[in-house]
């Protein structure tokens, strides 16, 4: 069975379980105390969305398992699933060139995560927060899985949504 199936069945599986222990459990989740995983999984986090904002492609591209997917918003021109890293890294290279001329110094992409949710089951993790724009909510989800210790990132996930204009 190749890793992207076992990936995929493990996400699955992992939103099957958080879905149905939350509902059974009744339980106040909205404040849980955080263990030693999630505070990694945020440091992961923090560490990829520093390299992201300063275009520091080294700490950016080790984020990342080998076998990661992604799909992104439309700004990247890119309508399908990206299936490992080397096809993540090959459209982040271009969104990378972009930003540098943008500016001249860091921070080069504004990068301000509002409403950072981190749900914990078992090695796996599961990042969403918001990003907002003038125009547009971007929404990202960040799956991460333990491997050999470290965070890594096995999916990104990037859309948006256009917001309403106030007359």
């Amino acid at each position: 069975m190749s890793n992207t199936i076992k990936y995929s069945k493990l996400i699955v599986s992992l939103l099957f379980i958080f879905l149905n222990s939350a509902r059974v459990s009744g339980q106040n989740t909205s404040h849980p105390v955080p263990d030693s995983d999630s505070l990694d999984v945020l440091k992961s986090t923090n560490e990829f969305l520093d390299a992201f904002r300063t275009l520091d492609w080294k700490r950016f591209s080790e984020s990342f398992a080998e076998d990661a997917t992604a799909f992104f918003p439309p700004s990247a021109k890119f309508p399908y699933r990206a299936n490992n890293k080397k096809e993540i890294e090959d459209i982040f290279k271009k969104v990378f060139e972009n930003a540098r001329k943008q500016r001249s110094q860091p921070p080069y992409i504004d990068i301000l995560p509002k409403d950072l949710k981190i749900q914990m089951i078992g090695d796996g993790a599961i990042v969403t927060f918001l990003l907002e724009d003038p125009d547009l909510l971007g929404r990202r989800t960040l799956v991460f899985k333990k491997n050999q210790g470290k965070w890594l990132i096995i999916h990104l996930h990037a859309s948006g949504v256009i917001t309403a204009k106030e007359n």
